[in-house]
């Protein structure tokens, strides 16, 4: 689904060296989908075994193999957080709100606590889910 006018910071984005129209990406969607699925359930066990550095980090793999989905999906290839970012208000701005899509930067900043990281991945992979 693209839009029919591009919205000027989508096209600076596209203009620059991290976002790509690439739409063979479609076909890898739930490909990534599995990939965060994994990745998270990764984290819980990370975790659970007491290692919360390397399950933060995987909570965000988690997160950003979820939102990468959805570029797949609107036929991009994308290289950086913040072109993901304008990708997922561009094209699901209707489903996901500005705070949705900020969890992806809380994420990446790798803060705890494990319970609200996990929550903070899951709440954002069911959301995805009912997009993808």
């Amino acid at each position: 689904m693209k839009t029919a006018v591009r919205s000027a910071e989508l096209q600076r984005c596209l203009n620059g060296p991290y976002l790509f129209e690439d739409e063979s990406k479609k076909s890898q969607v739930q490909e990534e989908l599995r990939i965060a699925e994994a990745l998270y359930n990764k984290a819980v066990a990370s975790f659970d075994e007491g290692d919360e550095a390397s399950g933060l980090k995987q909570v965000w793999g988690a997160m950003y193999r979820a939102g990468r989905a959805l570029v797949y999906k609107a036929g991009y290839r994308v290289e950086q957080l913040y072109s993901m970012q304008v990708v997922l208000h561009e094209y699901y701005g209707d489903r996901l709100s500005d705070a949705d899509i900020d969890q992806l930067r809380i994420a990446q900043e790798l803060s705890g606590p494990p319970a609200k990281a996990l929550e903070r991945a899951r709440n954002f992979k069911n959301l995805v889910s009912q997009i993808a």
